[in-house]
């Protein structure tokens, strides 16, 4: 389909000196890092990645003048243009690899060096072979793809952004428009708008999650807490990633200081035990868990197939098929499932053995298949499954599923996802980019969705439930995000739509939640 955006990419560049300008040098330094890092992530051959990161710097390299027009014009700092359009062009190659997993662009994060890897190129030289490409005549085939409303397309093409020397570029054409909103679906607000919601209040969380200098934090394993509300990825811009950082209920933060120097790049949403008790982060070739009240991690020598990891229980974590660990003893029980489309249920009592876990599956694996909820019953040696497929109104609107879902458990406990919506509405100033979906597991019905524009909102990830009907989720970056807001977190409340503000987190990066109490 045509990816509709009038921006930069519909214009045509006058021809350069073959030397890189000095600003571009300096931008792709900076750049290309992490987004080789990234690329790498779409295929199993890091030489495809390191390929595809420089073929969309050279996308960049033809717009560079028009693209530091824009920073002049608009007052932006030098390569945000650049950065807005790298991002885009990302979004559309992790669109068309379709990983199982969330593959994120985080610019502004320096990637951990890659052991045994051949000294790398300058960055003049980097740039000065993207320059001279992005002046070629030979271009790489990039496959646009986007979403457009229903009832303003019957059908849908493709378009191929190959130019020659002497081919002009015709403009991208308008934007189609619809109505502003379904019957179901809400929409995320602008930054400014997010920072002006109601607060709602959370009993030991601060109003804005601003921890300081980690340096000066005391090491948790000199001043550990029984109970973290939450753990985030400080990520000190230009020093690297990391370290890990806990909040505990008694509103002091400390510094993990007995995990590797890489795991806190690989924070997921759900590394946090619902307890608090407990963190857990997938490094390369390990999982690492947190015993907050003592401080200490303990090293599991396993290879987890994905980053994301998933509490069945406060001392059960889902690992992969066959690999629910207890972590307590180490032991490696028998489960159905894998974490890939399993669902971590909140909000629940006891610490006894799950024998149940939900999974909601995509549209489209197989490819006749419909989305679907499935539920797993286990108790070691038996096992049965029950699967529904999602139907009425908003089923059409979901497309697939990314990263961990969450559960509210017990009767009438309801179920949230992040996907990409399908067949929404585009405005001039609009496009839905991600969207978190809430369903009714028994009777597979969507109930309600929250979409975003990730440009205007920032990006969209879900931390959970604040309890049986408000959902947590977290906005990090978009237009006019200020520095000490840079992250927001938010509550949705399923059953009229409502927004609130929670809190504001000044740290860049991953973020991961506890369940909260005592909120009003």
């Amino acid at each position: 389909m045509v990816d509709q955006e009038p921006d930069v990419l519909s214009q045509r560049e006058e021809s350069s000196p073959a030397a890189a300008p000095a600003d571009f040098t300096d931008w792709v330094s900076r750049r290309l890092p992490p987004l080789e890092h990234a690329a790498r992530q779409l295929s199993a051959d890091p030489t495809q990645g390191g390929a595809l990161a420089r073929d969309l710097l050279t996308l960049v390299a033809r717009r560079w003048p028009s693209l530091r027009g824009n920073d002049a014009e608009h007052h932006a700092p030098p390569g945000a243009a650049a950065d807005r359009l790298l991002q885009r062009l990302f979004a559309r190659e992790v669109a068309d690899a379709g990983p199982s997993y969330r593959v994120r662009l985080e610019l502004d994060r320096t990637p951990p060096r890659r052991g045994g890897s051949a000294l790398p190129a300058t960055a003049e030289q980097e740039a000065a072979e993207l320059w001279r490409r992005g002046r070629a005549t030979t271009r790489r085939r990039l496959l646009i793809a986007g979403a457009v409303g229903a009832a303003a397309l019957g059908a849908a093409g493709v378009r191929a952004l190959i130019t020659g020397p002497d081919e002009s570029l015709r403009p991208l054409p308008p934007l189609p428009s619809g109505p502003v909103l379904l019957e179901g679906v809400d929409e995320v607000p602008p930054v400014p708008d997010q920072l002006a919601l109601r607060e709602a209040l959370v009993a030991h969380l601060p109003r804005e999650l601003a921890p300081g200098d980690p340096a000066t934090l005391p090491a948790l394993s000199r001043q550990p807490t029984p109970r973290a509300q939450v753990v985030l990825d400080a990520a000190v811009k230009g020093v690297g990633e990391g370290p890990l950082l806990v909040l505990g209920e008694d509103g002091a933060w400390r510094r993990v200081d007995q995990l590797p120097a890489e795991a806190a790049a690989l924070l997921s949403p759900g590394s946090l035990s619902p307890d608090g008790a407990r963190a857990a982060v997938v490094t390369a070739d390990e999982l690492w868990v947190v015993e907050l009240a003592t401080g200490r991690a303990r090293r599991h020598d396993m290879v987890p197939p994905s980053p994301v990891v998933i509490w069945l229980s406060p001392r059960h974590l889902l690992v992969a098929v066959d690999k629910l660990l207890e972590v307590g003893t180490g032991r490696l029980l028998a489960v159905p499932v894998g974490v890939r489309d399993a669902v971590g249920p909140r909000r629940a009592n006891g610490q006894d053995t799950p024998s149940t876990v939900l999974e909601l599956l995509s549209a489209g694996e197989p490819i006749t298949a419909p989305p679907r909820v499935r539920t797993w019953q286990f108790d070691g040696r038996d096992q049965s499954e029950g699967t529904v497929a999602v139907s009425g109104p908003g089923a059409g609107r979901l497309g697939p599923f990314l990263g961990p879902g969450f559960a509210v458990a017990g009767t009438g406990g309801l179920v949230a996802r992040l996907c990409e919506p399908m067949g929404l509405p585009v405005r001039a100033d609009w496009r839905a980019g991600i969207a978190v979906a809430v369903l009714e597991p028994g009777s597979a019905r969507v109930l309600r969705m929250l979409a975003a524009d990730i440009e205007v909102t920032g990006d969209l990830t879900l931390l959970g439930w604040l309890d049986r009907r408000r959902v947590l989720l977290r906005c990090a970056g978009g237009a006019g995000a200020p520095s000490g807001a840079g992250q927001r977190v938010l509550v949705w409340d399923v059953r009229d739509g409502s927004l609130a503000l929670i809190a504001t987190v000044r740290p860049g990066g991953g973020l991961s939640l506890a369940d909260l109490d005592g909120a009003v």
